[in-house]
């Protein structure tokens, strides 16, 4: 993909001139950026010592020379993340600023106002970005360092510079939390000499963020006096640890380790650079995969291609780079998951764990192979290891050893590997044979596989049926599943959603390597299980994956019964136009519930009016109740004061609710409420007709990141909903949360019936009124509510149960798929027959 880009927008500076764009500068442009204040030649000349050597007028230098090498024109503008964002200009090599100023303001492109690859996606998401974008933010970065310290990096050391470098890094003051009390996090840099390249990988520190306290230790393995990496004692925010001795890359790590204080050790190499996120991607991880015992992370050449995701070794003990040289951004390589193992360039244990297994074995002295052994001594143990793909880091291959495996240190790697391959001998008797496609060959300890489809990715933060959705694959997970899914009415990757899910284990496809179904299938088609949901959604999925993956189990899951909510609505609103397009849903609707293998509804209702709708039973139909958590440590009454509404704006049935309990409801209660006490309506993308509620008494939120502060100062949840279908989210989550609440029947369907005791319900308006009101004065019938609410989510909405009923659909979906193929197989030999005579003729049904 990198190299067809390149080759598709690459122009000369004669088609430059053509378009009507100069690869250089003119007068124009350097008043713009003045005026702009887009430049500040007192930065520019601290940051890059070599321009104050060249004495040159600082701007003239950019420029000219220093846009080239990645300099950044001011700190509060980021050309390296405006090149990051717009791959097109790095293709053309056009200078950022002077682009930005003639065109990019033009065309609506945002100028970073940071110094970060933190402001790659400043507003949150944006379509085509792609999970590694921020990679060439670094990339620039490293090359900017080079050059600014006046560098070289064909160079085996660094020169006359290194001790102004040095001293320039001394001053800088880390983002990150360095103390040498209790450390979180022990980050460990071996080093023989190369000071150039540790000071690169110091600088992409120096600007690191992380929640986490750490201590850098830099373990000089008794580099030669020439290479001056003892300049390096000037960095105050490090610890310079010189070995005795050299002993290798293994005993270096290994006694630094000894010296470490923190909980979590990372080794990283010298000549790496880190990317934003690095450190607290890989701690987080440990949390994520509780048994976890080492964690690693994606490795990129200097040039952006893929350098690692992850190792693998075939049954013949030879080993592979997974990815190498491709492009890093193809779904395959951007999901965690369980790698046979990790190079050690950038890795991270639990000390206890590096402990427990004694570190590196000498065994593999002075280098190489090392870090699998370990890796697979791990797995001995009962731990697991896991590539973490969000945890990103450049390695400039090479620098230390060369890539000459026939001499020096790096003929290690040969040797190592005969006996690595001696050790694990019965191990690798269950990994793949060499020639096995890399894909599966990186994904095989997953034995059962399963493709998620809905219409969009998830966003449990937005909607209650994320929620559900989120969880039940969360639970497909727990239970062993190798997990794909892919957004089919909007496909494409996004920071915070796709990335949540990509974090967790879950190979997520998008544009431009997956624009729809076929493209997947092109990819991979090995799978055991598709869970479809919604039926405008399932309908052409489910075609193509009978034709191109018959062998398919096919779960279906509706989310709502669609046909039911619009004719709830069309005969609310007296529409015979909505209620054809009803009949229309329908028909569709129960033809996915007939052709899927197994389906999912929310409660016995859907299934009854399934069952009702349909010619003959099926009995391939699984109720999955609502999953939700418990939150019983809440503020009791005295501590709650308002009245809250929620819900999906986009979801049509909720803006006629708000708006209908505005109307009819609300006036009854706001004259009897305190003055204090407000309604909170609560909900993503609210349209302008319930944003026009909001006053001194109603406020209308928007979209929230949490749900907790809002449930927690309210007295009573509401559900006035007049037509919809299927469980309700809202409401169970509410009783979830510890408010009592009160709902229209058909926002409690499924959920309660009259009388029951932990909802009450009512379509009244009236009545409605009188019982929010009874609710919110009568403490001792709250607290009566509240306990049976939550005990009603406890006994209903476990994971546990959730997990069990997955399972079960698999079954269903099993037996019924083979059932399926066996009256196929029947059916086809009869009609045989009878075509022979030998059978009277079959009546097709």
């Amino acid at each position: 993909m990198i190299n067809e880009l390149k080759q598709a927008v690459r122009l000369s500076k004669k088609a430059l001139r053509v378009l009507g764009i100069t690869a250089g500068h003119t007068a124009a442009d350097v008043r713009a950026i003045k005026e702009g204040a887009l430049f500040d030649a007192d930065f520019y000349l601290n940051e890059y010592p070599v321009v104050a050597v060249s004495g040159k007028d600082p701007l003239t230098h950019y420029l000219v020379q220093g846009w080239k090498n990645g300099f950044e024109p001011s700190p509060n503008v980021s050309m390296r993340t405006y090149l990051a964002q717009n791959p097109d200009l790095r293709a053309v090599n056009l200078n950022p600023l002077v682009h930005w100023v003639r065109f990019g303001r033009a065309e609506g492109r945002v100028l970073p106002r940071a110094l970060s690859s933190e402001a790659l996606w400043p507003d949150g998401d944006r379509l085509f970005a792609l999970p590694d974008d921020v990679i060439q933010y670094e990339l620039i970065a490293g090359k900017a360092y080079f050059a600014g310290a006046g560098f070289d990096f064909a160079q085996r050391e660094a020169g006359a510079t290194v001790e102004a470098a040095a001293k320039a890094m001394a001053m800088k003051k880390p983002r990150l939390q360095v103390t040498a009390i209790s450390p979180k996090v022990s980050i460990i840099i071996p080093v023989y000499g190369q000071t150039h390249f540790v000071l690169n990988c110091l600088d992409s520190l120096v600007r690191l963020h992380s929640k986490h306290s750490v201590e850098i230790i830099v373990a000089d393995d008794t580099s030669p006096a020439a290479s001056r990496v003892d300049v390096l004692k000037a960095i105050p925010w490090i610890r310079y640890e010189r070995r005795a001795e050299n002993g290798g890359f293994l005993e270096c790590c290994n006694s630094a380790v000894q010296l470490a204080k923190g909980e979590i050790v990372v080794l990283l190499n010298s000549d790496t650079r880190v990317v934003e996120g690095w450190l607290d991607e890989l701690i987080d991880a440990f949390t994520l995969f509780p048994k976890a015992g080492m964690v690693g992370s994606k490795l990129f050449n200097d040039d952006g291609t893929l350098q690692e995701a992850g190792g693998i070794f075939w049954r013949d003990g030879s080993a592979h780079n997974y990815g190498r040289d491709q492009d890093p951004n193809q779904p395959q390589y951007c999901f965690a998951r369980q790698a046979d193992f990790i190079s050690g360039a950038s890795i991270a244990l639990r000390k206890t764990v590096w402990n427990e297994l004694g570190g590196f074995d000498p065994e593999y002295k002075p280098a190489y192979c090392e870090d699998a052994d370990l890796a697979f001594r791990l797995r001995r143990a009962g731990y697991e290891v896991w590539f973490v793909p969000t945890s990103r880091a450049i390695h400039y291959e090479g620098i230390t050893h060369g890539r000459d495996t026939t001499k020096g240190i790096k003929a290690y790697q040969v040797t190592n590997l005969e006996k690595f391959a001696k050790r694990f001998s019965v191990e690798l008797k269950a990994h793949p044979q060499p020639g096995t496609s890399s894909m599966r060959a990186a994904n095989w300890r997953v034995h059962r596989k399963i493709l998620v489809v809905d219409a969009l990715t998830p966003t449990p933060d937005q909607d209650s049926g994320s929620i559900v959705t989120d969880e039940v694959m969360s639970a497909y997970r727990e239970c062993g599943f190798g997990e794909s899914f892919f957004p089919q009415h909007s496909p494409y990757w996004s920071k915070k959603y796709t990335g949540a899910l990509q974090r967790r284990g879950v190979c997520c496809y998008y544009k431009p390597y997956a624009e729809e179904m076929n493209a997947l299938l092109d990819i991979d088609s090995q799978f055991d299980y598709a869970l479809l949901y919604r039926y405008n959604v399932a309908h052409p999925v489910y075609a193509m994956l009978r034709k191109r993956a018959p062998s398919t189990r096919i779960l279906f899951a509706n989310v709502d019964l669609h046909f039911l909510r619009e004719t709830r609505a069309a005969e609310t609103s007296n529409t015979p136009e909505a209620l054809f397009s009803a009949k229309v849903t329908k028909k569709l609707e129960l033809e996915m519930f007939t052709q899927a293998d197994a389906s999912f509804v929310h409660t016995e209702i859907e299934r009854d009016v399934i069952q009702q709708s349909l010619p003959a039973p099926l009995g391939n139909m699984v109720v999955l109740p609502w999953i939700a958590d418990v939150y019983r440590d809440t503020p009791a009454f005295a501590g709650r004061t308002d009245i809250m509404f929620l819900g999906n704006f986009p979801h049509a049935p909720n803006v006629d609710s708000i708006l209908y309990f505005v109307k009819s409801i609300w006036p009854a209660l706001e004259k009897d409420l305190p003055a204090g006490a407000r309604l909170l309506v609560v909900g993503n993308k609210p349209p302008p007709e319930v944003l026009a509620l909001a006053s001194d008494r109603i406020v209308v939120t928007g979209f929230v990141e949490e749900l907790g502060p809002y449930f927690q100062t309210s007295r009573v949840f509401v559900a006035p909903l007049r037509y919809g279908a299927g469980i309700k989210g809202k409401l169970v989550t509410a009783l979830a949360h510890g408010v009592p609440s009160v709902a229209t029947a058909i926002a409690a369907e499924g959920i309660a019936d009259p009388g029951d005791g932990h909802l009450s319900t009512t379509d009244d308006p009236q009545q409605f009124a009188s019982e929010v009101l009874r609710l919110y004065r009568d403490e001792a019938v709250w607290q009566v509510m509240r306990e049976a609410g939550l005990s009603y989510v406890e006994e209903n909405y476990s994971r546990l149960a959730t997990s069990k009923i997955c399972m079960r659909a698999m079954e269903v979906a099993d037996a019924t798929w083979l059932a399926r193929q066996e009256l196929r197989c029947r059916r086809s030999l009869e009609q045989i027959m009878a075509e022979n005579g030998e059978l009277a003729p079959v009546t097709p049904s």
